[in-house]
């Protein structure tokens, strides 16, 4: 068989656009994959991120009651931009973190700084991580419902009242392709998440609890339900909500703050 010159050269374009797309794939997996590895390695120098807080050198501290965002990235990023007169927000979220290192951090981040309210997210990050092994499906979701209760313990040692949002539900977007043979599937995580928000709506002080009188629940994940399609709006990624997104739960905060404030 004779390959004529023009077949040459398309065969030369050919591999030459193959190895240069291969080696940008590589070169971003490699980055991906860096920064994964970054982020558990920093992680467990410092497994509770005890240093990103310094509550002594907080600026602007006021004598109003505080209202503390508590818990994971979805608590980082979370804000009460509306003036309220009568109520000073403090964040103390750090996103990844497990209910585990949101309930050890508590003392150093929370219990000093005597809030009136704690506003708490958590326990996205146990329930992606379920095929990490010896734990099971099951022990993960029974080690979030335990967090949770003792999380309120502390604030009920403190006289706080505790705010807490059911667990968001899953937006839109893949499973980032690093991050796969880290992660649960998404029906597992949905599963999952359905189970601690059962548990959660439990705890409401309207209905009768064992872990205290001192807990409202709010349901984030009613409100962001994603069997409304016009709810895609409020999501960025498949963990995150936007701003959008938090206006709407603000709106429910408001409400519930008003109650706490008469």
């Amino acid at each position: 068989m004779i390959v004529k010159p023009n077949n040459y050269r398309y065969l030369l374009i050919f591999f030459i656009i193959f190895s240069v797309t291969s080696l940008a794939v590589n070169i971003i997996l490699y980055k991906k994959l860096k920064q994964t590895h970054l982020y558990f390695y920093q992680a467990n120098l410092n497994p509770l991120g005890i240093n990103k807080y310094n509550n002594r050198q907080e600026p602007g501290f006021s004598k109003k009651s505080r209202v503390i965002f508590y818990g994971d990235s979805r608590a980082y990023q979370w804000q009460y931009l509306e003036k309220d007169n009568n109520f000073q927000f403090i964040n103390r979220g750090i996103n990844g973190q497990t209910s585990s290192q949101v309930l050890w951090r508590f003392d150093a981040h929370v219990a000093n700084l005597k809030p009136k309210v704690i506003v708490l997210q958590v326990c996205i990050n146990d329930l992606r991580m379920l095929p990490n092994p010896p734990k099971t499906r099951k022990d993960i979701v029974q080690i979030c419902k335990n967090n949770i209760a003792q999380i309120i313990e502390r604030a009920n040692s403190i006289d706080a009242d505790i705010i807490i949002t059911t667990i968001f539900p899953l937006g839109k977007g893949k499973i980032p392709l690093e991050l796969r043979p880290f992660w649960s599937s998404h029906n597992d995580m949905e599963r999952s998440i359905n189970e601690v928000n059962q548990y959660i709506r439990s705890l409401s002080h309207n209905k009768v609890s064992t872990v205290s009188n001192r807990v409202i629940v709010l349901d984030a994940y009613s409100l962001l339900n994603l069997e409304d399609q016009d709810k895609l709006k409020y999501y960025k990624d498949l963990l995150h909500i936007n701003q959008e997104g938090y206006k709407l739960l603000n709106q429910e905060l408001k409400s519930i703050l008003n109650d706490i404030r008469t």
